[in-house]
């Protein structure tokens, strides 16, 4: 007999947004679907309904439930816990996941009823019948499962409005940079999606814009290189045209067969995190693969990969230890002479569970730390901790000449016939340049809407919609 919706019992799942910071995140173009709890909803038995509230697009209101779920980044765990304080006061049962939590459970179970700790998979099936049988525990670990037979995350249940649809096909990172919470999370083994299984998923994703979620989709071994050229060719074989972006480490120009495929498949842009133009931040960071490959190699990487037609986002950090006025101002003219089409820019950041918090922690130089308030303000775009050559008021002056010299108007207009040139792509190298536009709506707050800003945009573009680009 199947059950009516009334007598079926009802998971609410909520993506919480930090209500702190505007710009940025106002712009759809830039947000990215809640593929873990798209995830978590299809791991969910059938007799269950299942309801998702995305704070992306509108602000929390309650719904009543049987089971609340709910995911935050560190940024957004201050929220996660006022909206979980709202069910436990009805003494309806929250669970917690994500990063945040899992670096932070002790923490997390002062606000929610459960914890569940690293990748959700191989436990969610428990806590579900924990549930049902009416003792769900504390706290749930899950284990690193190889990704083989993942579960589809329920689409149905993302917001329409979404530009870029997410998907994942691989997870863990072998490296171990400071700041970086990916492989204390995921781990630092490789783990590779069947291709096959990605492939299915891809076919079904309405959107015409994709971003792979992998933290780098090309690995660093020559195995990893050609699963990564299978992955394309078979994407153009299927004949599935969707446009993509991800990330890569510098690693990305060594094969050009990579880069061949990559782009005949639909990849629009890459993002590649240099984090510094000089050995000291880059010995801070313990981004060592950069510094095997060393800062010279950065603007011919730029260029190979250019010359196959993708554009490359460089992401560049401020507020090293070694940071000092005349640094930050030497990295701006490094970034503005950079052969990179479009830069993100983002402030040093001491998230939980990096070797990177621990030390700083340790040395009694964290000033943000009246958690769990200070946690929305851990998002990239403040400094959290004491810099021992600037005072917090030098270095926040500083950062607004780094934002006015690198998103100034006229450059970024220059930087996008530039891109046009060495992409032979017109369309490609727009898309790097409304994501500088992004990246400027995001730190400077003028005044200036997103429409406003387009009026600037080349007369090429003066007619066409803006729609569907980064």
């Amino acid at each position: 007999m199947k059950m009516n919706d009334k007598d079926r019992p009802t998971l609410l799942l909520v993506y919480p947004a930090n209500p702190l910071r505007k710009g940025f995140l106002s712009n759809r173009d830039t947000k990215y679907q809640p593929l873990s709890l798209g995830i978590i909803a299809a791991l969910t038995p059938p007799h269950w309904k299942v309801k998702l509230i995305d704070e992306n697009f509108r602000s929390f209101k309650y719904y009543p439930a049987d089971l609340v779920g709910i995911t935050a980044f560190s940024s957004t765990a201050t929220r996660a816990y006022e909206i979980a304080q709202i069910y436990k006061k009805q003494g309806i049962p929250t669970v917690i996941g994500g990063i945040h939590a899992s670096m932070m459970p002790e923490e997390a179970l002062q606000f929610v009823d459960t914890v569940v700790v690293g990748e959700a998979e191989s436990v969610w099936a428990k806590v579900i019948s924990d549930f049902e049988a009416g003792h769900i525990q504390r706290l749930y670990r899950g284990e690193l499962l190889e990704m083989i037979h993942s579960p589809k995350p329920r689409r149905d249940l993302f917001h329409p409005a979404y530009v870029f649809a997410s998907i994942q096909t691989t997870r863990g990172c072998p490296f171990d940079c400071s700041f970086c919470s990916v492989s204390a999370f995921n781990g630092r083994k490789y783990r590779m999606r069947p291709i096959e299984e990605v492939l299915d998923e891809l076919e079904e994703i309405p959107q015409n814009n994709v971003f792979f979620l992998d933290d780098n989709i090309v690995g660093i071994t020559k195995e990893h290189q050609e699963r990564a050229i299978e992955l394309f060719r078979k994407i153009i074989e299927r004949r599935i045209k969707k446009n993509w972006i991800s990330q890569a480490s510098i690693n990305l120009a060594d094969n050009s067969e990579v880069l061949k495929w990559a782009a005949r498949s639909g990849c629009r842009m890459m993002f590649i995190g240099v984090e510094s133009e000089i050995e000291d931040g880059l010995l801070e960071s313990n981004k060592r693969i950069n510094l095997k490959y060393g800062v010279s190699s950065y603007e011919k990487v730029f260029q190979k990969v250019n010359k196959y037609g993708i554009a490359v986002i460089a992401g560049f950090m401020f507020g090293w230890d070694s940071d000092t006025t005349h640094k930050i101002q030497q990295r701006v003219e490094y970034i503005r002479h950079s052969q990179a089409d479009s830069i993100q820019t983002s402030i040093v950041t001491a998230l939980p569970g990096t070797r990177l918090y621990k030390k700083l922690l340790d040395e009694n130089r964290i000033t943000l730390k009246n958690y769990p308030d200070d946690w929305q303000r851990y998002d990239y775009w403040e400094l959290v901790h004491r810099l021992p050559l600037m005072s917090k008021q030098e270095f926040e002056a500083e950062m607004q000449r780094v934002y006015q010299r690198i998103y100034e108007p006229g450059f970024l207009r220059r930087k996008f016939y530039r891109s046009s040139w060495k992409l032979r792509s017109v369309i490609t190298a727009y898309w790097s340049y409304m994501s500088n536009w992004n990246y400027r709506n995001m730190y400077i707050h003028d005044g200036k809407s997103m429409r406003n800003i387009l009026i600037n945009r080349p007369s090429f573009f003066r007619k066409k919609t803006t729609k569907r680009v980064i």
